[in-house]
């Protein structure tokens, strides 16, 4: 197992309901490939760089984790399927 973040940007035109539903369906999806929440960092809405489906503002949220990288792909995959709020994504090995 290895430290890895997590940082994704989830549509900030849902609702708080419908954004918590969101990330707790990606933590959902962490659980089930054994990946562990060290931290999490709600960092709120920000500009983004470009705009994502018409939208010049995004929902940033950050997760320190506890993963094997084998699993990284299995993830990505079930993020991909499940999360359609979930704009952007991704995973960075953090130096020991």
């Amino acid at each position: 197992m290895a430290n890895y973040e997590l940082m994704f940007i989830v549509n900030p035109s849902l609702s708080e309901e419908e954004r918590n539903a969101s990330i707790d369906r990606l933590k959902e999806t962490l659980e089930k490939f054994s990946a562990k929440i060290e931290n999490e960092d709600i960092i709120g809405e920000k500009k983004l760089a470009y705009k994502i489906n018409k939208s010049n503002t995004g929902f940033y949220v950050l997760y320190d984790l506890d993963l094997d990288w084998k699993n990284i792909k299995d993830i990505s995959k079930e993020i991909n399927l499940v999360s359609k709020n979930i704009w952007r994504y991704m995973f960075t090995k953090k130096e020991a």
